[in-house]
């Protein structure tokens, strides 16, 4: 079977990709227009990147701890080959290089166009005439109306003739002195890939990331939640609950969001590329709208909706109603309150609903962690009852 690492590749071709001449044309227009529609798109794709890190290190964790001294080995030179080139070419005179080459590629399409637009110009019979001379043409009056062929309608129409041939549009160069900040952008996000890549690749190259996998009689079932938040509730949970030897059976990861973990799923019941059976169990918040379903030694789990829980989207949604109003108290920003109104097949609907602010999360989460009861986290013993069905 060969081993297929998709993160990892993933990883590197997409910071490949910042270096091609879209993404740096993209750049300079932005820069020239900070208002264009384009910087969003920009932007969006270096955060897209940023999540894409989180499967990159799981997947070398799954590496390291589930697979042969062979595979292992073999991750890590590959990954160092594939860095060193990446690094090979990320310099600057190497993306000064390249933005000259595109611009004179950029400027040749022009000068072609150019020509084809004045060839086309030129063919025009009112280029015989000189610049402002008077001509007169026959006209249809008035055009907008049909008339019978037997009447005269016909009409001298004077006109002048303002005959020249301008270029108005200016070729769309990239813009060189924008390369030296472009540069350091694509140089950070390299950084941040390096700074997790020797997290793991010093210890393995110091001899000290041996293969677990002949001492292993049953590895450790892996949780993997949408995020950081969740597993910071699960753990308190377990406390109030008396549930912490369960969680010493299990690991828990985050995913940074359910689109993450689709991802991992959708790559995992490829089944190409693990080579240790092990219990995986993707836990997804009530308002994800996913089924669940199993494949192999892998369980795509929803956390239960609690109809009568005053947050209706999230894992905070098993919180009662009476912790989140002692949580307004403390702090209004916490908690959000939406309306919604509409008509669904000649019926008006009004509804009523609130979140936990996105830029209050973590706070919220230490509050809760801090003051929260027992019975305030009574009802994650659903979570916990997913995980005993399918590990025990």
């Amino acid at each position: 079977m060969t081993l297929n690492f998709p993160f990892r590749n993933i990883t590197v071709n997409e910071l490949w990709d910042f270096l091609d001449k879209s993404k740096v044309q993209e750049y300079s227009e932005i820069r020239k227009n900070p208002d264009s529609w384009k910087k969003e798109y920009f932007e969006t794709s270096i955060d897209i990147w940023k999540e894409g890190l989180v499967s990159f290190e799981n997947e070398i964790l799954q590496v390291v701890n589930t697979t042969n001294q062979n595979t292992i080995d073999e991750y890590f030179k590959q990954l160092s080959n594939l860095l060193v080139n990446l690094h090979n070419h990320l310099s600057e005179d190497f993306l000064r290089e390249k933005v000259n080459e595109w611009n004179q590629e950029i400027y040749k399409k022009y000068e072609e166009q150019v020509e084809k637009d004045s060839d086309s110009f030129f063919k025009n019979k009112t280029t015989e005439r000189n610049h402002l001379e008077e001509y007169e043409v026959s006209e249809r009056y008035p055009p907008f109306l049909p008339t019978p062929s037997f009447l005269n309608t016909s009409k001298k129409i004077k006109k002048i003739n303002y005959n020249y041939f301008c270029i108005e549009k200016s070729p769309e160069l990239i813009e060189v002195n924008y390369i030296e900040d472009y540069f350091i952008l694509v140089e950070n996000l390299f950084q941040t890939l390096i700074k997790i890549a020797k997290k793991y690749y010093n210890p393995w190259k110091n001899g000290e990331i041996v293969s677990k996998s002949d001492n292993i009689i049953k590895l450790k079932p892996v949780i993997f939640l949408e995020g950081d938040h969740d597993i910071t509730y699960i753990i308190k949970a377990a406390e109030l609950l008396g549930k912490s030897e369960l969680l010493g059976k299990i690991e828990l990861r985050q995913r940074d969001g359910f689109r993450n973990l689709d991802k991992l799923w959708s790559e995992l019941k490829k089944d190409s590329w693990e080579t240790i059976p092990q219990i995986k169990i993707f836990l997804y918040d009530c308002d994800t709208q996913k089924q669940n379903e199993d494949f192999g030694h892998h369980y795509r789990r929803i956390i239960p909706t609690l109809e009568n829980g005053f947050i209706k989207n999230g894992i905070e949604n098993l919180f009662p109603k009476t912790l989140i109003e002692k949580a307004i108290k403390e702090k209004d920003a916490y908690i959000d309150f939406k309306s919604e109104s509409g008509i669904t097949r000649g019926i008006k609907y009004q509804r009523e609903h609130c979140e936990v602010n996105k830029d209050e999360k973590k706070n919220f989460c230490s509050w809760v962690c801090k003051n929260a009861s027992k019975e305030d986290f009574e009802n994650f013993n659903v979570i916990f009852d997913i995980i005993e069905g399918l590990i025990e």
